[in-house]
């Protein structure tokens, strides 16, 4: 059995339960949030950092983009910034839909963004703040780019 299928079927079997799965943003814009939205966040996930929102999608639907929203309560640890990160499966807002705002960071899964890749860096281990990834079960994997 492929791992895609098995990891659709747990998906099915647990309804609400979304595993982040290793698939880096196309695309990103710092410092803006959208104004409005034309659907429901898909997947929230909290004390995260800004680099597993932009290198993992975390829905059971294609992922469209993310909206990140620093939390800054982890100023300052390994890995930041922290914060918020609510993943959709809609169409991304506009760009005339778009408001500054420091504290907020959109992954696109497409080019819509503003700037190409992920922006962030890579993902850091919270402890030793060595790059690496996460495998879909959450282990951290110092020293790694081929998480699964």
């Amino acid at each position: 059995m492929q791992l895609t299928t098995f990891f659709a079927i747990l998906v099915s079997l647990a309804p609400g339960f979304v595993i982040a799965t290793l698939d880096p943003a196309s695309s990103n814009t710092k410092a803006y949030k959208p104004a409005k939205l034309n659907c429901e966040a898909a997947k929230v996930s909290t004390a995260i950092q800004a680099a597993e929102c932009s290198h993992n999608t975390r829905t059971s639907g294609t992922q469209t983009f993310a909206v990140f929203q620093v939390d800054h309560q982890y100023d300052g640890n390994n890995g930041y910034p922290y914060g918020t990160c609510s993943a959709y499966t809609c169409t991304p807002p506009a760009s005339d839909e778009l408001e500054a705002d420091a504290d907020y960071w959109i992954f696109y899964w497409s080019d819509e963004g503003t700037e190409g890749g992920v922006g962030t860096g890579c993902i850091k281990d919270p402890n030793t703040g060595e790059c690496g990834c996460e495998n879909s079960d959450g282990t951290f994997v110092a020293g790694s780019d081929s998480c699964v």
